[in-house]
């Protein structure tokens, strides 16, 4: 189970555990997360993410990192990889000043 807190206002929390059963259901609510924030288009392209979009997805992301630390071969490492990809480039094209940073 996490040992650290993330938190944003008006953000749905995924809590990722150590075992086969809440994985699932942890998986299947990152999914959710990012059909939201993703998935508004009816021709399938990805729009530009909206503030609560980010901030949803720094929280996951923060969960993600608890869950598969620096484990290359985790089950959710790719899916930690692609939520740091949205968020990277929603910071490059809304946040210039954090993106030089990094």
């Amino acid at each position: 189970m996490s040992t650290e807190k993330h938190a944003a206002p008006n953000v749905a929390q995924v809590k990722f555990e150590h075992n086969v059963s809440s994985s699932s259901r942890s998986f299947a609510g990152a999914l959710g997360i990012l059909n939201n924030a993703i998935g508004k288009c009816q021709d399938n392209t990805i729009v530009a993410l909206t503030e609560n979009d980010y901030e949803q997805l720094v929280v996951l992301l923060g969960e993600l990192m608890d869950v598969v630390r620096d484990d290359e071969d985790h089950l959710l490492a790719p899916l930690m990889q692609f939520v740091f990809g949205l968020i990277e480039n929603y910071e490059r094209k809304n946040i210039p000043e954090l993106a030089k940073l990094g």
